[in-house]
């Protein structure tokens, strides 16, 4: 399974209001792949059922970490969200998630006044 950002982006967003055990029209496969992924990215803390070939069976997200509130005020802008996705998450681009998160705070830094 590929990691999808944009479903990242939305998890992340959803958790700081509740804890998360799905999301609408999101495949729960997909889901729990992605829950994995923020828990083992540091951005959230939940816990995993066994996985079955490499997917948890059941995921629940109980809340972000210091690090996932740094990168939900990160990305909760979507003009910020548009021009990452554009110059650093594009198909054929390579890129790690360290590379995103500096894109991002450059982003950030050139949007707030005496910070350029």
């Amino acid at each position: 399974m590929k990691r999808d950002m944009d479903l990242i982006r939305a998890m992340v967003i959803a958790l700081e209001n509740s804890h998360l055990n799905g999301l609408p029209d999101v495949d729960k496969a997909e889901f729990n792949y992605h829950a994995q992924l923020l828990i083992e990215a540091g951005l959230a803390e939940g816990a995993l059922a066994p996985a079955q070939r490499g997917i948890p069976t059941a995921a629940l997200l109980w809340r972000l970490t210091w690090l996932g509130h740094d990168f939900a005020d990160a990305i909760r802008n979507d003009t910020i969200w548009n021009s990452a996705k554009e110059k650093v998450i594009k198909p054929s681009a390579s890129w790690t998630f360290g590379v995103l998160l500096d894109f991002l705070k450059l982003e950030i830094r050139r949007h707030i006044p005496g910070l350029e």
